[in-house]
């Protein structure tokens, strides 16, 4: 059933001004609700005439200004017309929002207040992917609109991306996956009726897991760095730890004396990308790399527990690092959390377990660490042959 709705100018003689004036508002219904909202406008009472709910027209400004009152009353109509054959939703809010001058929202005005509103609903990072997309969507085109965003601008703007900006797939693949979700966010709220995205498909590449072996990782541990370096000394040693317990570089950064538990020795935190709670025994290599830099600060359960580097700088450090360790792979921090992964399962641990340990949700997550090697594969057959061989 469709909401009937009218407007009318009223003259408020209840809010007469010192000039003598009364303000005129509009008196807007849409189905059983009502209210009045301010024109902006004032008028003397002897120059209302309140069957017509209009101005007299006694002179020029009564003119003009009766001009004013029906191109705003005529606009109104023509504007809660479109919303209703658009078969968008006809409320009172959205009624005044065009008296408000607040009916013309644009893409990118749409996109700045979803920042706003994602402010304690998504993380900072999320948010500046988003400030990010915007400001590239600006400089590809700066008039943009709701009704440009068709199949073929979205062609363009991939294209845009891969030739003017050289972004890689993956590159790509997050700026089309931000502009979908605002798209999304559009249509729910109905500034749009459907996303060009459903012919066109985003894909990211699979990127290959780098890790280090057990020997590898044996191996950078092992490794004397000069003591003047220190920066390259403190990187090792996050790394490291991060290999120990496949903690993700944000954890390992938020990491408190409190979240170092004993008896067991073992690390309880709540996850900074899930705000899931995590529990990791804690190794006795982890143990040193916590001993060392417990001997240079106050073991306040408040206070880090291990150093404060950026983690650009970790992963510019770790190009030298695993230079001169001899490992010749390309590492960033988060191949720590995939060595941590990767090595359990090498040594057989349930992957129920490896699952726990990394703070996976699903086990799917985990299960890209459990590709089993072509030896295993010959090993399990020889052994299911030699049964078969031996069966009584």
């Amino acid at each position: 059933m469709k909401l009937s709705y009218s407007i009318k100018p009223v003259l408020r003689l209840d809010k007469k001004k010192i000039g003598g004036t009364c303000p005129i508002y509009f008196s807007v219904r849409v189905g059983p609700c009502t209210t009045r909202i301010s024109s902006g406008k004032s008028v003397l009472p002897e120059d209302w005439d309140m069957k017509a709910n209009n101005v007299k027209k006694t002179d020029k400004f009564n003119q003009a200004l009766s001009v004013y009152l029906n191109s705003k009353t005529s606009g109104w109509e023509m504007f809660m017309l479109k919303q209703q054959s658009l078969g968008k939703p006809i409320t009172l809010s959205i009624a005044l929002d065009y008296l408000k001058g607040n009916a013309e929202v644009t893409l990118f005005g749409f996109w700045e207040e979803q920042l706003k509103l994602w402010e304690f609903e998504k993380k900072p990072s999320t948010r500046k992917s988003y400030k990010s997309t915007l400001s590239i969507l600006k400089q590809f085109n700066k008039i943009l609109n709701f009704g440009d965003l068709t199949y073929n601008c979205i062609q363009k703007f991939d294209l845009y991306l891969r030739k003017e900006r050289n972004n890689s797939t993956n590159g790509c693949f997050v700026k089309h996956k931000c502009l979908k979700h605002i798209i999304k966010e559009a249509i729910s709220k109905g500034f749009m009726d459907r996303s060009p995205y459903e012919n066109f498909k985003i894909r990211s590449t699979k990127g290959t897991r780098m890790f280090l072996s057990i020997e590898e990782v044996n191996l950078l541990a092992d490794l004397k760095i000069p003591e003047h370096e220190t920066f390259l000394q403190k990187s090792k040693d996050i790394f490291l730890f991060s290999c120990y317990t496949g903690l993700r570089y944000s954890d390992i950064y938020n990491l408190k004396w409190g979240n170092i538990k004993s008896n067991p020795d073992r690390i309880e935190i709540e996850i900074v990308k899930t705000s899931k709670p995590l529990l990791i025994p804690l190794m006795d290599k982890a143990k040193e790399i916590l001993s060392k830099y417990s001997k240079l600060t106050i073991k306040a359960d408040t206070l880090k527990a291990l150093p404060q580097l950026a983690n650009q700088v970790v992963n510019r450090n770790l190009k030298d690092i695993m230079v001169m360790a001899g490992i010749k792979k390309s590492i960033s921090f988060h191949c720590g959390r995939h060595s941590f992964a990767s090595n359990l399962v090498e040594m057989d641990i349930p992957i129920v377990y490896v699952k726990d340990l990394l703070g996976h949700q699903k086990i799917e997550q985990t299960m890209i660490y459990a590709k089993s090697l072509t030896g295993n594969l010959v090993e399990s057959i020889k052994s299911l042959n030699d049964k078969y061989n031996h069966a009584v």
